[in-house]
Parts: structure tokens; sequence; C-alpha cells
């Protein structure tokens, strides 16, 4: 079998194993196995990954001796929704579903906060695997157990905090994704560096370009480095509590960024974060707290290898200051009516605040807009 790193998210009875590798998917039936209650699957994925991975996953599990069938549902945002939730519900207990039954997610974020959050909820909850297929599902979404869909008063308000039983993370699967993609995932990665760790980040500034261009070795490195650190810190805060929200670096930005193009093609969700994780460093240079040259660094950084970091980067929208506070303003991660950020006093040294005055937001904000 193909070697792959191996590391364990720590929650007690519900910690679970992150694999990490080349081939990992047509070796997932005997990887996976240990941890089923009976050999019985769903796998739930989508139109565009089915063709590429998905006969192999089912050749696998019939090796192991594990019974499957698959839902496969349209590719896309949009599908992180009530109608596409109770589309699968529905499959599942047509299909006369055991408590016993396990689901997996095949695909990126959207099919593994889909998946999730069907498993959380069908039959009180059932066992579910993540077997992510993109970067930033890889080093992000995958891991952590937050599952979820999105509504049209914004980004992952319904849903639960409910832990995989097993992630999967074959690196092989990022040789399909389009350039577009992964720089997307690739601005989750250099998160990490910039909440707590600024020697990864150092690392980053030197392989970036080798990362996103296809270095395999480095590929690994990278995914494991991601899923060690937020690993780390949901074993500490599952639900977010406390240091958890650090994750959230550049997601309040991000996510109203989304909102206001329509969680469409014009800006992914990677892009939206470089774009909100150079926001935050700018407001907190704007209001003293973390050096100018930090900033411009990150700025730098995410621009050197294709990512925007302004909202001046995206073409084709009309950006207003008032209308991106007015979808932060419905985040859910607002508190007592403040709206919560994560700020930094320079790379690897982020913190949450909810002092953040508005004025402050709207003038980065039209700077940014104006860059």
């Amino acid at each position: 079998m193909t070697p792959y790193d191996s590391l364990k998210l720590e929650l007690g009875d519900r910690s679970y194993n992150i694999l990490i590798g080349s081939g990992l998917i047509k070796n997932a039936g005997d990887l996976i196995s240990p941890a089923l209650k009976q050999p019985r699957v769903v796998v739930v994925t989508d139109e565009n990954v089915a063709p590429l991975y998905l006969p192999m996953l089912k050749q696998s599990l019939s090796a192991a001796g594990i019974s499957h069938t698959d839902i496969v549902l349209q590719a896309g945002e949009q599908t992180k929704s009530l109608s596409h939730l109770e589309h699968v519900i529905d499959a599942l207990l047509d299909q006369k579903i055991e408590r016993g039954t396990s689901l997996i997610a095949l695909g990126g974020g959207v099919i593994g906060d889909l998946t999730g959050f069907a498993a959380a909820i069908v039959l009180r909850g059932i066992d579910f695997i993540q077997i992510p297929t993109t970067l930033l599902s890889q080093v992000d979404s995958s891991v952590g157990g937050k599952t979820g869909i999105n509504t049209r008063f914004g980004k992952n308000l319904i849903g639960s905090f409910y832990q995989p039983r097993m992630v999967l993370a074959d690196i092989t699967s990022l040789d399909s994704l389009p350039s577009r993609e992964v720089l997307a995932g690739y601005a989750e990665v250099v998160k990490y560096g910039l909440i707590n760790d600024e020697s990864f980040f150092d690392w980053l500034e030197n392989n970036g370009h080798a990362i996103c261009d296809g270095d395999l070795v480095l590929r690994q490195s990278a995914v494991l480095a991601s899923c060690r650190a937020k690993a780390a810190i949901v074993s500490k805060d599952e639900r977010e509590g406390d240091v958890r929200a650090l994750l959230n670096l550049g997601h309040t930005f991000g996510h109203a960024l989304e909102a206001e193009t329509g969680y469409g093609e014009t800006l992914l969700h990677g892009e939206a974060v470089a774009v909100g994780v150079t926001l935050a460093h700018d407001l907190s240079a704007a209001t003293g707290l973390c050096p100018l040259k930090d900033a411009h660094r990150v700025k730098e950084h995410y621009r050197a290898v294709g990512l925007p970091a302004a909202p001046a980067d995206i073409i084709g929208v009309d950006w207003q200051a008032e209308a991106i506070i007015s979808h932060m303003n419905r985040d859910k991660k607002v508190k007592d009516g403040r709206l919560t950020f994560v700020l930094t006093r320079g790379i690897g040294k982020a913190f949450v605040t909810s002092d953040v005055a508005l004025e402050d937001v709207s003038t980065t904000l039209a700077a940014a807009i104006s860059d």
C-alpha cells in the first residue's frame, strides 16, 4: 500500500485519524474498514468528481467487501441548500439505511459540508467519512466537524458540529483540479502560517509557487502542516468558544464578499479568503496593531502566486463598502450586535476581537476597493 502520513485529531471517544498521501482513494476500502460499524456505505459526490474518482472508490470498496450505493449531485456552491439536503436525506431513507450505515463524502467542501450535515441529522446521526478531493477541503473543511448549508441570508447559517470518523486526503486527486481551484485552496494554507506560525509562512514564501504548480512532495507537506495546525486548535476548542475562532481569519470580510457576488464563479471561497485575510491585515495595520510591512508582505505573497488580494482585483464587480458591511452584519459570528474580527499584531500573531470601529472597517474597505 502507498505510504502516507497520519495524524490524529484528539477528541476523546470521537477522535479520528487524518491520512494524507498519494493513492489513498484506490486503497480506501481497506483503509476505512476498521472505522465502519457495518460493511455498508453510501457515497455522496457530484457530477464533476464522479467520473474521475467514483469508479476507483467503488472498486476499492468492493474489493474490501463493503457494499455501496451512491448519490451524485449537481456540482457547485448552489448545492449547499435545503432542497439538495432534502434530496440526499430522501435518497438515504429510500435506500432503507440503518444506523450502522456510513456515508462517504467524496468531493470538495460543498459535498463534505452537505454530507456531514445529512449524517448529523438523518436517523438522529450516522457516521460519515471525508474523502476530500480539493486542496481547500483537504486543508480546511474536511477537518474539524463543521457541517452545514447556505441560505439566502448568508453562508453556513444552518448546520452543526459533527465530526467524521476518518479523513482520507489523497494528494494525487489535486492533479485534476484547475489552477484556479488549487490557488483557492492555497489561500487557506497560507492562513495557518498567519494565525500562529510565522516559520510556516516563511516556508510558504519560498515554496508556494511549487506547491501551486504541482510538486507532490511539497503539497503533501503543506496539507500535513495545515491539518496538524487545524487539529491542534480543534482539539482544544471543538465548538468555537475560544481559540477555534482564530481559524476565521479573513472570513468576516470573505463571507461578505462572497454574499455580494452571489456565491458564484465570480469569486471562489478561497479567493474571498485571500482578500479577506489581506483586509484583516490592512485593518490591523491601519489601527496601529500590525506593522505595515507585514500587511504588505501578506498582500505581496497572495498576488505573487496569482491570488486576488483586494476587492479591486476582482474584475467586473461594483464594490460598495456599505453593502459589504451590510452582509457582515448578517454573519453568524455577530455577538450582541457587534461584528467579530480576527485581527493580528503581525505575521503569526492573530487574535479575536469585537472591539472594532465600523468607521475603520469602512475606511479600510474603501481604500482596498480603489487599490
